[in-house]
């Protein structure tokens, strides 16, 4: 769970980008975040997975204040909040579901076939399983592959 409770956030020397933002994104859900370019989309994820911290208010994840969070909390923050960047990077000598699936892997996480089978169920990509990335089209490579811009797995 991640909870914002007034925060704000601006970079050194400019003024706030965004002002007293209090929300609740609870266990299991997903979120998806649209919005005009130059809004704050980019700036409110990388708050999420304490990538920048809040410059006031209290931002907590799983029950901490990730203020307080060191090197290895924050890591472990990061396995928790998984995170779709709207210009997904794969590696080329991976096919889609090892690519999908790379984030458990470098974990040292268990994979979950039926899991994995499900999501590219969902992402309507199970014909692209065992496809090379250079053969994918660039829709079938982002747009259809990532849902979103920008979005969370569950919690």
């Amino acid at each position: 769970m991640i909870e914002m409770q007034g925060v704000s956030f601006g970079y050194h020397g400019g003024g706030e980008l965004l002002t007293d933002m209090s929300l609740s994104l609870q266990p299991g859900s997903f979120y998806f975040l649209t919005g005009p370019s130059g809004s704050g989309k980019t700036t409110f994820m990388r708050l999420c997975f304490a990538d920048l911290l809040p410059t006031k208010g209290v931002l907590t994840a799983f029950d901490q204040d990730v203020t307080t969070l060191g090197r290895d909390g924050i890591a472990a923050l990061r396995r928790r909040v998984g995170v779709v960047h709207q210009d997904p990077q794969f590696l080329d000598h991976l096919p889609v579901a090892e690519n999908v699936a790379l984030p458990l892997t470098v974990s040292g996480q268990p994979i979950d076939m039926d899991e994995l089978r499900q999501l590219l169920v969902w992402v309507q990509m199970t014909s692209h399983a065992r496809a090379m990335p250079p053969e994918l089209s660039g829709a079938s490579a982002s747009a259809r592959l990532w849902p979103a811009p920008s979005s969370c797995r569950p919690i």
